[in-house]
């Protein structure tokens, strides 16, 4: 091999981790609470979400460190990378006046089709098989396995969230949401 060939390879193997890296940085930056809750739009959201138990509001003081650890699917990275282009795209239009603004208040009984099953399980492992899972009460495990994995066998339309929200369960993930939303419009 030619000392030029070999150097342009090692040249473009160095911008290429080098862009590798600031891209992952990005991607990382762009998905913290910080980042989000800078519009305006997101405060609320960010705000509710200190208090819950996945923004820190419990007894261990663990917190979640980015939205898109609920709010982006997490099946493969080429689909994660795309939903999040995607998303983030139509909220900076939607900041810029470009596309119509989210009503986050009458959508919020939405929420399955923004908060994803894969980012619940990604952290969550012991959910995916309850019958093996460690330190899992054995009511949890059964009514994980009664309400969700035979729903989804079975073909039936269930998520995470059809149990796991902040109606059902106060302080989850965002607590008085839905409150503080109202609120603002008066």
């Amino acid at each position: 091999m030619k000392k030029s060939t070999l150097g342009a390879l090692i040249a473009g193997a160095i911008v290429g981790l080098g862009i590798s890296y600031i891209a992952a940085v990005m991607v990382d930056f762009t998905g913290q609470p910080k980042f989000c809750g800078s519009c305006h739009t997101m405060k609320p959201m960010i705000e509710s979400f200190h208090f819950s138990v996945h923004g820190g509001n419990n007894p261990h003081g663990f917190a979640v460190h980015h939205c898109t650890d609920c709010h982006l699917p997490h099946n493969s990275l080429i689909g994660y990378l795309v939903a999040k282009g995607i998303s983030g795209t139509r909220d900076a239009l939607a900041q810029f006046g470009i596309l119509e603004m989210v009503d986050f208040k009458e959508n919020f009984w939405e929420m399955k089709h923004y908060t994803y099953d894969s980012g619940c399980l990604s952290c969550h492992h012991g959910i995916k098989e309850p019958e093996h899972a460690i330190g899992l009460a054995e009511n949890v495990k059964e009514l994980h396995k009664k309400y969700y994995w035979d729903a989804k066998a079975n073909g039936k339309d269930v998520s995470c969230v059809n149990c796991h929200n902040d109606y059902t369960m106060s302080h989850f993930a965002h607590p008085n949401l839905l409150e503080t939303l109202s609120q603002e419009e008066k």
